[in-house]
């Protein structure tokens, strides 16, 4: 939400805001915190544009204003405060900026951006630079206090006005106190939140871990908070460094070293630090001991006499003693991400600007990095020699791009030194299963595990639980069933070690043979009550179904290969997915040489897919194949053919053609009825009852309802909402919803029935209710790449569309569903259109919608649907364009 001010350059006073506690409140109740934030928005942005200020920056749950004033800053800072109802910190500073674009550059950003962060909900301070620019102004000399990440200390000033709260806990300022914490050389960037979750926890509990994969900011993290937190401990914070201790007896030797304690005879080094450090009041920061783990758990709770002593602990896992707050510290994400990116390479490469497209690469290199702090400081240090892109473009060999010099802490030099730390923790089975489980992509399961490693399913499970505890698997809990998933960056470093194990092609074979396996699974799954499964089956599997066909196909495993794409494409199809496009005809080549029994359902794959993307003809051609194969008793018969065939030839126009094979499949005798059913369905829907009387689709209507297939009994509803849609549209519209509520899965069959139920509701005049559903429907048709079995939609919003009078809108969006394809049974809103808009004007419009591409398609729509809103309903309303995905 950017705000109309005038942009101030020169010598500018920068106001930053953000909530207190804000993640907290989030947690508790998202709804409320939602109204409250949208108060606290508009608050902000009336206050600042009152005084001249300019709203250019929101972060997080915060802004950034800049004035040419700096009394206009303090009175739109005071002014906002009265009017807020959260806890608010604001911080303001005065100094020279470059503005480029709609963003600045500069140290006084910083300033400002570190005052707030020193300050409390309702508190406003100010930095000297700002104090002494403004007359008037009742402040509270807070004193010279070192900021996070600021070289120099900067003098604080707290402003005073009425109905300004006065009283404030301590600032939350880096100051002189006892300790060993070393001097960061480079600013902390995008985790003030996770500070304050540590800062609270360490108030709360006498030992908190932070925990997490090597490189993800651990350390960082903790001596940041460690520093906020050296005031609140008499006798200091310190740092024991425990990664150059290289055995278990070291550890107290460590601690004892910090704080220079003598031995002392017939005592322990553990009874000697616990006497020393009994009654001081300090901050233990205890730093990667991992490798020492039971030694550093059991000094911490040996410790647990010594009432004010807390220990601060960076580690892969837990230590699992009493009085423990575990963390997982997690990998930055969004423009926290990108803003470390800029920084850091803004310090290898001075001057360094992005520009916006640069900015969207920055975000991709961060995200296949996985968010891990080390690996986008080493990508942003080679901006020294290479672009954004061409470090984006090199990420596949990562562990030899990102090198660096980190000279001050040796495991940490390269990406690799920092994964290699933690992997050569492990025991051998541990590093055996990290390895074979990477060739998975996208995650898998404890059955899959089991299968790919050949170990017992109870010994996998103490493998993978270990493994999670170490923080080199994480755990998603989102389904019914835990899946396991390993970041990229590990995944790609333990796939290096496995190829250098030779066990590669071995692994591999089993995980594609796994799979191909399941897939028969999920298919007959698909086809029975139980079709549910399948369909999450294939969402969840998608990566790793593609990673085991393409194996099978680089080493002409013509069984695995044809199996997968066989068994996969329909029902990734009905998921409106677009993986498996070139499975079927990649895998054909093989098929055919080893005559393998399932060519004829390979070939049908093959049609419908060929279909999906607009090659008719040869979706004809291997459609007629499958046709002709399937009384060879050397194959396996499929229903499958005579539905994808039959599609393609209407397709070519050929419906005479079309009709027959569909009634040829009908009357095959070698399938069960409930699939044959299925081609009553998809005759009616086509051809709109032109190859069936009407006693024949109500007949297969009745068989439709009593299927075992969810589908197919919504498929029934959907025929008989088709059969009374003239007579009875209302209960049509019920039908229709009754199918749809039935949540088949199938998204094909979804907007199909959705479809039809939205022309109903048109012609009843329900504007609002059409303008939502022709929403979703554009949405469906984007998200599935303008997919053939999504099209449909878009001609019923060009019925609809002309109806209304939106005439050209009307005949693009029916050259982009069906170009100059002479649809039988053309409905009349159509059928009018060259009449009322002229044969010329017509064809052009038709030519232009053809030639969009699903993206420029699917714009088309929304502005054509904003303008029916506003035209109709009287209001400007931007359309929704991130609905979530159809579940």
């Amino acid at each position: 939400m950017e705000s109309g001010g005038v942009r101030p350059s020169g010598t500018v006073t920068f106001l930053f805001t953000d909530i207190e506690g804000s993640t907290k409140r989030w947690e508790a109740d998202p709804d409320a915190m939602r109204v409250e934030l949208a108060a606290h928005d508009e608050v902000l942005r009336a206050a600042i544009e009152a005084q001249g200020g300019w709203l250019f920056k929101h972060t997080g749950d915060g802004v950034i204003a800049a004035f040419q004033s700096a009394r206009a800053a303090v009175d739109a800072a005071i002014g906002a405060q009265r009017g807020l109802g959260l806890p608010v910190r604001m911080g303001i500073a005065s100094g020279e900026a470059e503005l480029r674009g709609d963003d600045y550059f500069g140290s006084t950003l910083n300033t400002a951006a570190r005052v707030m962060a020193a300050g409390h909900g309702g508190q406003v301070l100010l930095a000297a630079s700002t104090a002494s620019l403004v007359s008037e102004i009742d402040v509270i000399d807070l004193g010279v206090r070192s900021l996070r990440d600021l070289s120099a200390p900067v003098q604080l000033f707290q402003v005073r006005a009425e109905d300004l709260r006065a009283e404030f806990p301590s600032l939350r300022t880096v100051d002189v106190v006892p300790g060993n914490l070393p001097v960061q050389e480079s600013s902390f960037v995008g985790r003030d939140d996770a500070v304050d979750t540590i800062i609270d926890a360490v108030d709360e509990h006498r030992v908190v871990t932070l925990i997490g994969v090597g490189g993800v900011g651990k350390t960082r993290l903790a001596l940041q908070s460690a520093a906020m937190l050296a005031p609140q401990f008499r006798d200091g914070v310190w740092l024991i460094e425990l990664a150059s201790v290289t055995d278990g007896d070291g550890v107290d030797a460590a601690v004892a070293a910090v704080f220079m304690l003598q031995p002392q005879p017939e005592r322990t080094w553990r009874q000697v630090v616990v006497d020393g450090l009994s009654g001081r009041e300090v901050l233990l920061v205890i730093d990667n001991c991992e490798h020492v783990l039971d030694e550093t758990a059991a000094l911490v709770e040996a410790l647990a006499g010594c009432a004010t002593v807390k220990v601060l602990v960076t580690s892969r896992e837990s230590l699992a003693v009493g009085s423990e707050w575990a963390w997982r510290v997690p990998s930055l994400q969004g423009a926290a991400a990108v803003e470390l990116f800029t920084e850091r390479a803004d310090t290898a490469a001075s001057g360094f600007r992005p520009d916006d497209a640069d900015v969207v690469v920055i975000g991709e290199i961060c995200d296949r990095l996985d968010g891990i702090a080390l690996a986008i400081e080493l990508a942003a240090a080679r901006v020294r020699s290479m672009s954004p892109t061409q470090i984006r473009d090199r990420l596949d060999e990562r562990f030899r791009l990102l090198t660096g010099s980190r000279r001050s802490i040796e495991r940490h030099q390269t990406l690799r030194h920092a994964v290699q730390w933690s992997y050569d923790l492990l025991e051998p089975v541990e590093q055996a299963v990290l390895q074979q489980m990477s060739v998975c992509i996208g995650g898998f399961s404890l059955e899959s595990a089991t299968a790919i490693t050949g170990l017992d399913e109870y010994e996998v499970l103490d493998i993978l639980d270990s493994l999670v505890r170490k923080s080199l698997l994480h755990v998603d809990r989102s389904d019914s069933d835990v899946r396991y998933g390993m970041l990229e960056t590990i995944r790609q470093f333990a796939e290096e070690a496995l190829a250098n194990t030779g066990a590669s092609d071995l692994t591999r074979d089993r995980h594609a043979n796994f799979f191909a396996d399941q897939t028969a699974i999920a298919f007959d799954a698909w086809l029975s009550e139980d079709e549910w499964m399948a369909y999450r089956f294939v969402d969840t599997e998608i990566s790793n179904l593609a990673a085991g066909f393409q194996w099978a196909l680089s080493r002409q495993n013509t069984d695995v290969a044809v199996r997968i794409a066989a068994n996969t494409h329909l029902i990734a199809r009905n998921r409106l997915r677009t993986e498996t496009f070139g499975w079927p005809e990649q895998a054909l080549e093989l098929a055919r040489h080893d005559r393998h029994r399932q060519l004829p359902f390979l070939l049908a794959a093959a049609c419908d897919a060929l279909i999906g993307v607009a090659r008719y003809d040869d979706a004809v051609g291997y459609g007629l194949e499958a046709v002709g194969l399937n009384d060879d008793d050397g194959y396996a018969f499929t229903i499958h053919a005579y539905w994808a065939t039959g599609t393609a030839l209407f397709q070519t126009n050929d419906v005479e053609r079309s009709i027959r094979v569909l009634r040829e499949g009908v009357e095959h005798p070698a399938d069960a009825p409930v699939r044959i059913n299925l081609l009553y369905l998809l005759i009616f829907a086509h051809f709109g009852g032109v190859a069936m009387s009407k006693q024949e689709t109500m007949d297969a209507v009745a068989q439709l309802k009593q299927s075992s297939m969810p589908a197919l009994r919504a498929g029934g509803l959907w025929v008989h909402a088709m059969a009374v849609a003239d007579s009875d549209p209302p209960a049509a519209i019920a039908l229709c919803q009754t199918a749809l509520d039935a949540d088949t899965g199938s998204r094909i069959l979804e907007e199909s029935i959705r479809g039809l139920q939205l022309t109903l509701i048109t012609q009843s005049g329900d504007i609002e209710a059409a303008l939502t559903g022709f929403t979703r429907i554009v949405y469906a048709y984007q998200a599935s790449s303008g997919d053939y079995y999504t099209r449909g939609g878009l001609a019923r919003l060009a019925e609809w569309l002309a109806r209304l009078g939106y005439h050209d809108g009307a005949a693009r969006l029916w050259g982009v569903t069906y170009g100059s394809f002479d649809w039988i049974n053309q409905p009349p809103e159509v059928a009018t259109l060259p009449d009322t808009m002229g044969d010329e004007a017509f064809s052009a419009a038709l030519e232009a919608g053809a030639a969009l591409d699903p993206r420029a398609a699917g714009e088309l729509a929304y502005q054509l649907l904003a303008q029916v809103r506003a035209d109709h309903l009287g209001s400007e309303v931007s359309r929704v364009t991130t609905l979530s995905t159809p579940s």
